[in-house]
């Protein structure tokens, strides 16, 4: 049944996200080798890894390459190929389709018959068949073909093609025309069909029979295009399971390619812009520039680990610990990639990991990473992680955090501040002391201060410890000090003052 009608606006409001690039490590063909296409771009289906790529970002009419867009939208919007059934609507039958200088490719479906959705593909991808084409667009755009390009433009978007437009089903437009798309981004259609089991069927197929309809009585053989996949071609390889040929005069040979080794290595290919007239032995030049390619590749890489998980890669010092000194790490994942047949040796590894760590430890825990490189270009990183447990040494730890807090810059602080408080308070008692000393001997009296001996003739002074006479009071001014002292009792007698004569 058809989806289409409800989804059409919701494809609309689809958010473009734009698929990052896969990783490329630098992979070039051998000196001497080179192809004839304008454009190119090859993919590893298992690692994403871009094995070749030349101006795979240009826009270039891209012919009946185009229907691989029209088949992806009708594998998703059908659920039942077999059981539905298109109407090669009459109308359809105008212009290029039916144009004999043109020479438009197609599948011998006449008007108003009613076909199969799954012949209907069929007839897309093997003959190429433009009518075919145009009746699905018909069909899944509810009548009305613009709202079929409006849904190929939001799907493609949502595919993340950046340099993709279409204004047609089948590629009968060419670019002037606002038909166009890039290696890149027909490359990430063909991979979102790959994903169909029928769509692998289907191109893989050299020649299918279509059943009798209205104007056909008998059941009637159509053959694909894709000379690859025929035993008898001097282009055929056993490596190649499909895709799909593309050709016009203004684009070129064009072909989408699917190829999966005697490994079981996938990958997608796409050559744009090959010369339009035939090599020496009668076959497109898409062809060989997809099998130089190929066969390249397949003679020279594999995918291989780029590391092996079961072996540890490097170690890290364990403190706190009594069961071990150092801890292995191993890698969390193999990480696979696409690496020449002989570069075991080539692969550089860059660890970061920390000096040591700290126990408890527990297996599986990640401790670190490990970026691996290929001739200088980026493989990938992976992180590293525990291979056992290891338990925590309580004493251990204590006897480290005690040191650490005496080799601390706090205990430190601490030492410094209590050595300048100490010496602080021992000038402070030490100046105490003295000044409680002086001030003992200036009340007790010094050697400065002893009694002065009487003149002849005159009684002793009274001082201290010396009793004044009987019967006469104690003089009131203090004992004299020595004697070069002030007598103070001496002020006490009357002077005059002034020049001799004046009162």
């Amino acid at each position: 049944m058809k989806k289409c009608a409800a989804g059409l606006a919701a494809l609309f409001l689809i958010v473009i996200f734009l698929s990052p690039r896969a990783f490329a490590a630098g992979y070039e063909l051998p000196e001497g080798t080179s192809i004839t296409a304008q454009s190119a771009y090859f993919v590893n289906l298992d690692t994403g890894i871009v094995v070749f790529e030349q101006n795979a970002d240009e826009q270039r009419s891209v012919a009946s390459l185009t229907k691989l867009m029209t088949a992806l939208l009708l594998m998703e919007n059908v659920s039942d190929l077999e059981s539905t059934m298109i109407e090669a609507n009459r109308d359809l039958y105008t212009g290029a389709i039916i144009d004999p200088t043109v020479r438009a490719s197609h599948a011998d479906i006449r008007p108003g018959e009613h076909v199969s959705a799954l012949n209907m593909l069929y007839a897309m991808m093997l003959p190429s068949a433009n009518e075919a084409a145009e009746a699905v667009g018909y069909y899944l755009g509810n009548g009305n073909l613009n709202n079929f390009y409006a849904l190929m433009n939001a799907r493609a978007a949502a595919l993340g093609c950046t340099n993709t437009n279409f204004t047609s089903t089948n590629g009968l437009v060419d670019m002037d025309e606002g038909n166009y798309s890039s290696a890149h981004d027909i490359a990430l259609i063909t991979q979102e069909c790959w994903k169909h089991e029928v769509f692998r069927t289907v191109v893989g197929t050299a020649a299918h029979q279509m059943p009798a309809a209205e104007s056909h009585n008998e059941p009637y053989n159509i053959l694909s295009l894709n000379a690859m996949i025929k035993p008898s071609s001097t282009v055929y390889r056993s490596y190649i399971k499909g895709v799909k040929t593309g050709s016009t005069h203004d684009a070129g040979r064009n072909f989408a390619s699917a190829a999966v080794n005697d490994k079981g290595e996938t990958y997608i290919g796409v050559v744009l812009g090959a010369p339009w007239d035939a090599a020496e032995d009668g076959y497109a030049y898409s062809f060989h520039d997809t099998a130089t390619i190929y066969d390249w590749l397949f003679a020279n890489y594999s995918i291989k680990p780029s590391i092996d998980t079961g072996s540890p890669v490097t170690e890290v010092k364990v403190n706190y610990s009594s069961e071990a000194d150092t801890l292995m790490l191993y890698p969390a994942g193999d990480l696979k990639t696409v690496l020449p047949n002989d570069s075991d040796e080539l692969l550089e590894k860059t660890f970061d990991v920390p000096e040591s760590v700290d126990a408890p430890i527990a297996m599986g825990d990640k401790v670190g990473t490990v970026t691996l490189t290929l001739n200088g270009a980026l493989v990938g990183t992976v992180d590293l992680i525990a291979g056992q447990d290891v338990a925590r040494n309580v004493f251990l730890y204590a006897v480290s955090r005690v040191q650490a807090f005496f080799g601390g810059l706090y205990f430190r602080v601490v030492c410094i501040l209590t050595a300048i408080f100490l010496v602080g308070y021992g000038l402070l008692t030490f100046w105490m002391y003295n000044r409680q000393k002086r001030q003992r001997v200036r009340r007790a009296g010094g050697p400065g201060n002893a009694p002065r001996a009487p003149r002849p003739g005159q009684p002793p002074s009274a001082g201290r410890g010396v009793p004044p006479p009987a019967g006469k009071p104690s003089a009131s001014r203090p004992p004299s000090s020595g004697p070069d002292e002030l007598d103070l009792g001496f002020l006490e007698d009357d002077f005059t003052f002034g020049p001799p004569g004046e009162d």
